[in-house]
């Protein structure tokens, strides 16, 4: 089924497209019409006239704009793209992540990761396994989800303790230390989504 909001937008001419994306990396730069005239050389009616899809601006006066926006030139046509970032990874398949600074077993898959906008969006599938040493603590920007499958764990996250059992599932910001304390079953695999700023 179509979606008529989508469809009239990729039925909008070019120019007003455009137009469109020029005006809103102004706003976003936190820019009038006047500092953006002032930094990039174009004059104040001429850069009203793009934002109002009135004309077409040269490739010279976007990326007269773009500098002065400090954003690359290619921000303005990243409407008129009809594809979007899609990660498709078959069950038992995906890509091991080594990483350092953990005493305890884990065995990072990595199975999905878009990039949109601002944010990084990754999924992994995570085995522990017995024996397990230490209490390794995480804290970064963001927000994760995780959702056991297989075992049980004991799981810290700030100053709380949750015992995690299969289908049981966590939603927190990172920022709060967070990291498992110690299994209860010889191996736990877990679901864990993060979504935090593009690095």
């Amino acid at each position: 089924m179509r979606d008529p909001e989508n469809s009239a937008d990729r039925s909008r001419p070019l120019d007003s497209v455009i137009g469109a994306a020029v005006k809103n990396g102004r706003a976003q730069a936190g820019m009038t019409l006047n500092d953006l005239s002032q930094r990039s050389g174009v004059s104040t009616a001429m850069i009203s006239k793009i934002e109002r899809g009135q004309v077409s601006g040269s490739i010279a006066t976007l990326q007269a704009l773009a500098t002065a926006m400090c954003v690359p030139i290619i921000n303005f046509f990243a409407e008129t793209v009809e594809h979007r970032e899609i990660s498709f990874v078959r069950a038992g398949a995906g890509i091991d992540v080594q990483r350092s600074g953990s005493t305890y077993g884990h065995d990072y898959r990595l199975i999905g990761k878009v990039s949109s906008g601002e944010i990084d969006f990754e999924t992994f599938l995570i085995t522990l396994t017995q024996p397990a040493a230490g209490e390794p603590v995480f804290q970064h920007a963001g927000v994760e989800f995780i959702r056991v499958e297989r075992g049980v764990m004991l799981y810290r996250c700030g100053d709380r303790t949750f015992r995690l059992e299969p289908g049981d599932s966590l939603t927190f910001e990172t920022e709060a230390p967070h990291g498992p304390l110690s299994l209860e079953t010889p191996e736990v695999v877990f679901l864990t989504v993060i979504a935090r700023p593009r690095r």
